[in-house]
């Protein structure tokens, strides 16, 4: 059955495209309407041409009896001979003769060159001429002889392909004409219809809902675009919305909703991120920030006015960073700081003395009351450590240690926490500062 399919697809001729069917369409309306307006006027021509000639040699005919009747009455040859001589050679008909009354032969004449016709000629000739035509040589209401002239197709087969040459050229100017023609009238459909499936292909293809199908020069078309541009721009309306509405989600997904910092799980995918590169992971230390007696702050004050003291240190906590580096909210009045770029123990701790020295100011509450905030801030190094779990559980714990020593900030040992659990050895805890 897959094999069938295959053969199916693989045999699947290239559809023609719409300029291509209206060409072959507007040729054949062309080459069918020529045929039969030929095939017309040729068969009127024919008719015509024929009843031209019947009335033309009836005319000779009558011509010529008219003229022979005083020698038929006077049994003179050599003057019917003449008559026949002389008006064949002015209406170049090919053979005449003339009879008495008793059916004796008077004269006849026969035009030079005649010689047995073959082809499309002699069916010509014999469809234009089928038999001789006769007239009564008449004297005083009675028939003395009778004339029968044969007629010469020379000159209308003559008058026949010049005809039929005018006629040809006269179509072929026609067919060139109705072709222009058709190839304008075509041109602005397919123009519209070309612009519309392009736009609908790009916007199929990149999402691109901005763009905009050009105006048409039929009325049919035009509003159709004008449609299709309504549609669009409904669509890029909904497009910018949901875009907006993800990014908010996003936004609310990674962010903390009183700070505005960036929440546990962006910090968490950020410090993922700096660790799985090589040449960044040696660089990158965590501060894990707490305030200090924060729920005595929300127990005196309200949570209104914790919230205040939160809001007041993330701004200060995001004054005193560089450029690069990342705080966050983890919940509660836990901050987090990733550094990425620090080259030397001694920069993470000058960050982390310029975290405690922005806190000493007071915070003036809403109701005018100053508190003062002051943080424990534990530091770990990302050196000795394969996740981001562990490195913010190291610094997680340096941050308690020094908080138990009554606050200010500590930098971990790289060996803290592997081979001594607790309080870390004396040369360690000098780190701290009050």
């Amino acid at each position: 059955m897959k094999i069938q399919q295959q053969g199916a697809v693989a045999v699947k001729r290239e559809l023609p495209t719409m300029r291509q069917s209206f060409q072959r369409m507007h040729m054949v309306i062309i080459l069918v309407s020529l045929l039969f307006s030929g095939l017309s006027l040729s068969a009127l021509s024919m008719y015509v041409l024929r009843s031209y000639a019947e009335n033309n040699i009836q005319l000779v005919a009558t011509s010529v009896s008219y003229s022979a009747r005083t020698a038929v009455l006077e049994n003179d040859a050599a003057t019917a001979d003449s008559i026949l001589r002389e008006i064949g050679a002015r209406t170049e008909f090919a053979a005449g003769r003339i009879y008495r009354a008793d059916q004796q032969l008077l004269a006849s004449w026969q035009a030079p060159g005649q010689t047995a016709r073959s082809g499309v000629s002699a069916m010509v000739a014999s469809w234009l001429f089928p038999q001789p035509v006769s007239a009564p040589v008449m004297h005083q209401q009675q028939e003395v002889g009778r004339v029968w002239i044969n007629g010469d197709a020379s000159r209308v087969l003559h008058y026949l392909w010049q005809a039929l040459l005018w006629l040809g050229g006269s179509l072929l100017l026609t067919a060139m004409l109705a072709f222009y023609l058709a190839y304008r009238m075509q041109a602005g459909i397919v123009q519209g219809l070309q612009n519309i499936a392009t736009v609908t292909h790009d916007v199929r293809r990149r999402r691109a809902f901005s763009q905009r199908v050009p105006a048409a020069s039929i009325a049919e078309l035009d509003k159709l675009s004008g449609d299709f541009n309504s549609l669009l721009e409904e669509l890029d309306q909904w497009q910018r919305h949901l875009k907006h509405e993800n990014d908010s989600l996003t936004h609310q997904t990674l962010h903390d909703g009183l700070t505005g910092l960036p929440n546990r799980k962006a910090f968490e995918q950020q410090l993922q991120s700096l660790l799985n590169d090589p040449q960044t992971r040696q660089q990158v230390s965590v501060l894990f920030i707490d305030g200090d007696r924060f729920k005595q702050i929300n127990d005196r004050y309200g949570h209104a006015a914790g919230d205040h003291v939160l809001m007041v240190t993330a701004e200060r906590l995001r004054a005193r960073l560089r450029n690069g580096d990342l705080v966050a909210r983890l919940g509660g009045d836990e901050f987090a700081v990733l550094l990425s770029t620090a080259q030397q123990e001694e920069q993470v701790a000058q960050v982390a003395r310029d975290i405690i020295e922005a806190m000493r100011p007071p915070i003036s509450l809403p109701e005018g009351i100053q508190v003062v905030q002051s943080l424990s801030v534990g530091v770990a190094l990302a050196k000795n450590h394969s996740s981001p779990e562990a490195l913010i559980a190291q610094a997680d714990a340096a941050m308690y240690h020094i908080k138990e020593l009554g606050g200010g900030w500590f930098l971990s040992p790289s060996w803290w926490g592997q081979e001594r659990q607790g309080v870390p050895p004396p040369e360690a805890a000098a780190s701290f500062n009050r």
